[in-house]
């Protein structure tokens, strides 16, 4: 029987009896396969064709590189690295040329060198010596997408498009190597990662096979390499065991397989570690250099929302965008470097195409994968060395110990900007020992730049004249200030000492105790007895710990409810601000202070557990037993700042910072104490909907707001749908000034038909329902029991609307009060609608004013809201401010709501309307003879001048707006 790709038997027997060497097996067997192959081809055509070592390779390659990390899957899992790949700038520059004695160089803008393509840096022309393979260095700084393009380069090498001179590519990470604690040789360390490579001739060292092959080593900065003959032992053979590090330094060397061509990526602080002699080519990854490169990627991320198909709002967003980047903002800076076009996109994704499908992502989760996408596990090391300690040696807590030291100092300071001096003092102004020094230096060359930038105005500062930094994006500054302090990093001298004291004490106390308890029995003194105080100390040490846990609650409370940021926009509007840019009139003198109201709701969003699992991948931990100290203390003023009364957008920020927090528990208790919502004037986005309906989720089914003011929200029918779990909590729904048509009543018709509807009040003012929509909506008066009170005020209304109002009317015992004002309602159907009310047992009050009405059906509606004989109950209808000839007693609200909403409405029918009201306020004065009914007349008809004026003086201006 064939053993496919394998030797016969008698080849094996012959192999024997001459004693072949291993060169001549490897040909055998190569024979042998290209036999099985003529045989496949020939003899057996109706079996599929298997699957060779490369082949097989190039599949499991593309599956490999195809997986998209959990970071990406969570934007919905239809991003590809094919549909959103946009190459950056690759040029050759050997890296002298780019390195300052500043180490805090301002990013230099397009390179004057031709640009590469990944597939030309192994370019035949390029190598001098045709026997020995090239040797291409590829640097850059942290988040230029060096790993990016080493995933594409494999995945267009396996599609067979581009490096089709090497048959096999073989890529490795250093990070991967260098945790390999025991030697092994070249083919090993192949077949350890591709088990179907075991046994390939390429590696084999004879003739010049290993000509195509191509190794590619990401992350050199992760592994100890040694090029000094002392360290690292010469050696040739592929089969021989060696460390993992002098494996790739003969390869490097060329003195093992110098024929394969490698390729290396690595961070500039690592370009030394190989000497330039072993260097055929270096090139240098910039990133996108121009907006149209950032454009170019924020077009193939944004324009695949709705399962792929381009949106309306997406090019919207686009276009904004590449306005903000052509100003050279301080985003066009920070996009320089692709990681963080990928921040811009992600928080564009949460903010605007967030829907009910995706998974629960917040704005402290795409901080928190963004830094580990960018510094995921890394340790801070010299050369490649990694101390004992990994903990303390965290490149991310090294970070936060200086970086994020900065951040809070310039949030605690009201600054967003930092001299050259204050980055000195806070970045590596303590260090002392010669590690440190060069800790310092690495994280100088490669991290620094990658949080800080010249600030925009060409960094620099009108006072002193010398240059200064900002963060490069205004957030980062605010997470890593949240970050510091939740990590416990902001202490005060007295818990320094403390600590420091009970960790000595802790160490000791035990064998202190052991000897007293032993000279106690030869010296019976009791005062031995004192020195158990000892034992006392590490629980002052909590006590005081537990006092910080609560003084960070405290920060984020008083943070969170400055009465100074109480007129600011929500804190989402202020992120999507930073990033779209603020597009209108410009303020002449520009200000570098701000408000920095996402701070606290990082620090509540770094208490879920999910980011502080990811943190603690990062070497940062936050135990669990802080967080439930912080929680206890934050619940308590979360609370009592509750029971106050916020305005719109400060409620709308303790709803975000109760959604980052993520913990059930503590929303439903803060939500107990709040018994009105008012979102009034707040730009709703599909995430504000979201953020909403999940928060109010979290209570019991028993918990009903007293009412949900969302008026003027510019809720459309996508986000009525979103924001239908939240409607099941109140009993007062406000949507009017809104976006809403005839569609959204067929959602609110099987809203106030649900057996748990506790809808009392519903209000749909100045939303264009047309009678359409009211024919949906008037389907529920059948099965539904709660509702008393619905305002259909500027809708759109006509006859037939109050037609079908008045036959469904009867279906439905609960109404008390209907608005149909400013409508198109003419007489007749007035007047049916009217004598519905009054057949009604409880509608008690119509509003019919503005609508398209005589005087002789005013006077007929007057009289018809009369007391009926048998009951004695009296249906109110509001057609005008006068009854007859006598002012209504309602006047005072008509003009009321006429005056709020006069400069939002068509202001010719609102002047025409207010004329007529004027002609029948100087009618009635006339008919009176009494001087106390004639000022009473003369006292609205002032009201009613004096709104005149305003619509005239607004026309004039053209600057009208709707009066809140």
């Amino acid at each position: 029987m064939w053993r496919f790709g394998r030797p016969s038997g008698t080849e094996v027997l012959r192999w024997r009896c001459q004693g072949s060497p291993r060169d001549l097996c490897c040909k055998l067997h190569i024979r042998a396969l290209q036999k099985s192959r003529c045989l496949i081809s020939l003899k057996y055509r109706k079996y599929p064709l298997i699957k060779y070592p490369i082949e097989i390779h190039k599949q499991k390659l593309t599956l490999w590189f195809s997986h998209l990390p959990r970071e990406e899957r969570q934007f919905g899992g239809y991003f590809s690295p094919e549909t959103m790949h946009v190459e950056p700038l690759i040029v050759e520059q050997h890296p002298d040329e780019d390195r300052g004695l500043n180490p805090f160089k301002e990013k230099t803008g397009i390179s004057t060198r031709p640009s590469l393509m990944p597939e030309q840096l192994f370019d035949v022309n390029n190598n001098g010596n045709k026997a020995r393979g090239l040797n291409v260095l590829l640097y850059g700084a942290v988040g230029t997408g060096k790993s990016t393009v080493v995933r594409k380069l494999m995945l267009d090498w396996c599609a067979g498009s581009v490096l089709s001179q090497f048959k096999l590519v073989l890529p490795f990470s250093c990070e991967d190597l260098s945790h390999l604690s025991k030697p092994t040789s070249l083919r090993d360390l192949v077949g350890r990662k591709y088990m179907h490579l075991r046994k390939t001739p390429y590696l084999s060292g004879d003739n010049d096979k290993a000509k195509d092959v191509l190794f590619i080593f990401n992350g050199m900065e992760k592994m100890k390499l040694d090029f000094r003959i002392g360290s690292t032992e010469l050696c040739s053979d592929p089969n021989e065991a060696l460390p993992s590090g002098a494996v790739v330094v003969n390869l490097l060397r060329k003195y093992m397989l110098p024929e394969a061509s490698i390729l290396v990526t690595t961070r500039l602080s690592a370009v030394d570690r190989v000497p330039k002699k072993y260097i055929n080519r270096y090139v240098q990854i910039c990133g996108f250099n121009d907006p149209h490169r950032q454009r170019a990627y924020f077009t193939s991320r944004l324009l695949q929302q709705n399962e792929g198909k381009p949106g309306m709002a997406a090019e919207t967003l686009i276009e904004m965008l590449y306005l903000n980047l052509q100003r050279e903002s301080q985003l066009a800076t920070a996009c320089f470097l692709p990681t963080y076009c990928w921040l811009t996109c992600a928080t564009l994704h949460l903010l605007h195409f967030t829907d009910t499908k995706s998974p629960i992502r917040t704005l402290t989760g795409i901080y928190t994968s963004f830094m580990k996408l960018n510094f995921g596990g890394e340790v801070i090391t010299v050369n490649g060395n990694v101390s004992s300690q990994e903990q303390q040696n965290s490149l991310m807590l090294y970070v936060v110990r200086t970086v994020g030291k900065l951040a809070f100092d310039g949030i605690t300071n009201k600054r967003t900007s930092f001299s050259a001096e204050e980055l000195e003092q806070w970045v590596g102004g303590k260090t002392k020992t010669d590690e440190e020094l060069q800790q310092l230096a690495v994280f100088r060359t490669d991290v620094l730049d990658f949080f800080l930038v010249p600030r925009n105005d060409h960094g620099t500062d009108p006072e002193s004249g010398g240059r200064r930094y900002v963060f490069a994006v205004p957030a980062m500054q605010e997470y890593l200030a949240a970050l510091y302090v939740v990590l416990g990093e902001n202490k005060s001298i007295l818990e320094k000492l403390t600590k420091e004291v009970s960790e000595a004490l802790g160490q000791a106390s035990e064998d202190i105790t052991s000897l007293l308890s032993i000279l106690s029995k030869i010296i019976p003194f009791r005062i031995f007895a004192v020195f158990n105080l000892l034992k006392l100390f590490p629980k002052l040490f909590e006590r005081v710990s537990s006092l910080s846990k609560g003084r960070i609650a405290d920060t984020m409370t008083a943070e969170m409810f400055r009465s100074e940021d109480s007129f600011n926009e929500d804190v989402l509007d202020q992120v999507e601000q930073s990033l779209l840019g603020v597009h209108g009139p410009q303020p002449q003198e520009e200000t570098y202070t701000r408000a920095f109201e996402l701070y606290p709701i990082f620090m509540g969003g770094l208490l879920h557990y999910g980011n502080r699992r990811l943190l603690d991948q990062l070497g940062c931990s936050i135990k669990s037993h802080t967080v439930s100290q912080i929680t206890h203390v934050l619940r308590k003023h979360l609370i009592k700042e509750s029971q106050k009364k916020q305005p719109p957008e400060e409620l709308m920020d303790l709803l975000v910072l109760l959604y980052e927090f993520q913990n059930p528990r503590l929303t439903a208790e803060v939500l107990q104490s709040i018994k009105t919502i008012n979102l009034s004037n707040v730009r709703m986005t599909p995430h504000k909907c979201f953020v909403l309906s999940t928060v109010l989720s979290c209570t019991s089914s028993r918990f009903h707001l007293n009412k949900l003011n969302l008026s003027s929200c510019h809720i459309t029918p996508e986000l009525l749908q979103m924001l239908w779990p939240a409607f099941h909590h109140t009993s007062n729904l406000n949507l009017q000034f809104n976006s809403l048509g005839p569609e959204s009543c067929i959602l609110l018709r099987d809203l106030l038909l649900e057996p748990n509807c506790t809808i009392k009040s519903l209000q749909l003012c100045d939303n264009y329902l047309t009678d359409a929509g009211i024919s949906h909506l008037l389907e529920a008066l059948s099965g539904n029991h709660s509702l008393q009170r619905l305002c259909l005020m500027h809708t759109g209304l006509g006859d037939r609307s109050a037609q079908m109002l008045a036959e469904r009317l009867g279906q439905h015992d609960m109404l008390q009060e209907l608005n149909v004002a400013y409508n198109n309602i003419g007489d007749s159907a007035a007047l049916t609608l009217v004598d519905a009310c009054r057949e009604h047992p409880s509608i008690h009050t119509v509003h019919l004013y503005l609508n398209q009405l005589t005087d002789v059906a005013k006077q007929s509606l007057y009289v018809r809201g009369g007391p009926r004989v048998k009951e004695g109950r009296r249906v109110k209808v509001l057609a005008s401010v006068t009854e007859g000839s006598d002012i209504s007693e309602d006047w005072h609200p008509i003009l009321s709501v006429i005056g709020k909403n006069s400069l939002s409405w068509d202001r010719d029918r609102v002047r025409e309307q207010l004329l007529v009201f004027l002609k029948d306020l100087e009618w009635g004065r006339k008919q009176h003879q009494s001087f106390w009914k004639k000022m009473h007349f003369r006292r609205v008809e002032s009201v009613v001048r004096q709104m005149l004026r305003l619509l005239e003086k607004s026309s004039d201006t053209g600057t009208g707006t709707r009066t809140k």
